[in-house]
């Protein structure tokens, strides 16, 4: 979804891709721009997740920092657009009206009374758009219905364009903390290649505040003092993934109404999503249900309650905090690792090292590593030797000694690496010599 976000651009020529994303998430973003052959004109690293209103923020900070005349889309990365001559239409449509100093707004046709998506309040047409007039944050089953037979309301899509100058203006006048922590952050950023770092302590000082409340509805109250507000309607096959049962009505049903992707296995089973991504899962007797199975964990929950999974997370336990920070399979500048199996004092990880890249030449103070090649050939580094590793050939890194691990090949290198000691976190770690910039940081990623 993310890379068809980006491919979604390709015919807009107003428009290069800045990414707002999480610190951890950077390598997996890289590695989707290079999939598809595209480059990001930035990647701004969030240290701490802020909510979008600070994220739309400090893109429009660094745009406005290279084009002041600078036009900014905003655009979430998972929605599904099924109709992208469509989407390309209406960006283009709301093109002028953001030139000429407006704020424009994406609205999408209801189908249902939906109470997951916020709402637009429209006026009566100009030309193939309307004036904004409100914003309604996800009501009442009872409310969305009667918004939906008045024909006044449009589902609010989430996608926003209007000059960064102007962002910043109105975050100014609605927001003003937003905006200046997120000044301050990026004024003492540091820039490494296509990454942006903005300073971690101002920006974890920013509020934690969503587009629409810091400033959308504040500014849809002001009327006529502020910046004209326009709605275009959005006709292009749109879905907002933020819930399961939302990817279960875009999927594709059985006769009793299922989606299963997957081993699935299933009896007397109704109306249900049914995900499996890595073991079997068998379901009888069951209607309205969401499963999904990952190599992470398994949810099990129903259609109605779906809402509710938001709260489950932020009240897990401290011994599952780590779901919350990564999936098992963890992305890196080099590669991946998943964690295969891990008990007291050891850990199992499978290591895929991409052609031509390398490990940091490092040490670890608490644990020692046990490396076996599977496929392709790696150089090893362990002290002052360096030597090459074959198939189903292995070597042993003491705690405490410096080693590194290249590919030097045209083909993937795959390990099996077997970590033994008293600690085995990903903060254990002293990089001297590091081809992608982390030298300077100690905490694994």
């Amino acid at each position: 979804m993310f890379q068809e976000t980006v491919l979604r651009l390709d015919e807009i020529e107003s428009f290069d891709p800045i990414v707002v994303c999480n610190e951890a998430h950077r390598f997996l973003v890289t590695d989707h721009f290079e999939q598809i052959s595209r480059a990001p004109q930035a990647i701004i690293l969030e240290p701490t997740g802020r909510n979008t209103a600070p994220a739309l923020t400090l893109a429009a900070i660094y745009s406005t920092a290279r084009d002041s005349q600078s036009i900014i889309l905003s655009l979430p990365a998972d929605h599904i657009i099924q109709d992208n001559a469509a989407f390309r239409k209406a960006i283009n449509l709301g093109l002028p009206l953001a030139e000429d100093g407006g704020i424009v707004t994406f609205g999408i046709e209801p189908t249902e009374p939906n109470i997951g998506f916020g709402y637009i309040r429209k006026s009566s047409a100009h030309k193939d758009y309307f004036s904004l007039l409100d914003f309604v944050e996800k009501p009442s089953f009872e409310k969305a219905t009667e918004m939906m037979d008045s024909g006044e309301y449009l589902w609010n899509s989430g996608i926003f364009m209007l000059r960064s100058s102007l962002w910043i203006e109105q975050i100014r006048l609605h927001s003003p903390k937003i905006l200046e922590a997120c000044e301050v952050a990026m004024a003492r950023g540091d820039e490494d290649g296509a990454f942006f770092r903005p300073s971690i302590k101002q920006f974890e000082s920013s509020p934690n505040v969503a587009i629409d409340y810091a400033v959308m509805e504040k500014m849809a109250v002001n009327g006529t003092d502020g910046p004209d507000c326009w709605v275009i309607p959005l006709d292009a096959g749109w879905s907002d993934i933020g819930a399961w049962s939302t990817l279960w009505l875009e999927g594709e049903h059985d006769a009793s109404g299922n989606v299963t992707s997957g081993s699935v296995h299933i009896e007397s089973v109704n109306d249900s999503l049914i995900l499996s991504n890595h073991r079997t899962v068998a379901a009888v007797g069951i209607e309205k249900a969401i499963i999904v199975e990952t190599k992470d964990a398994v949810l099990v929950t129903t259609m109605e309650s779906e809402q509710a999974v938001k709260d489950l997370v932020a009240n897990l336990g401290e011994e599952l905090e780590v779901l919350k920070k990564h999936h098992q399979v963890v992305s890196r500048p080099w590669g991946t690792y998943e964690i295969t199996d891990s008990g007291s004092g050891f850990q199992v990880k499978h290591l895929y090292i991409k052609a031509g890249e390398s490990l940091s030449l490092q040490k670890h103070s608490y644990r020692a590593e046990h490396w076996v090649v599977v496929s392709g050939k790696a150089t090893v580094t362990r002290e002052q030797q360096v030597f090459t590793l074959e198939v189903n050939e292995s070597t042993f890194i003491p705690a405490g000694s410096k080693h590194r691990l290249q590919n030097k090949a045209t083909e993937p290198l795959e390990i099996i690496e077997i970590q033994s000691g008293s600690y085995l976190g990903e903060d254990d770690i002293v990089r001297f010599e590091d081809k992608y910039n982390r030298v300077k940081r100690q905490d694994g990623t």
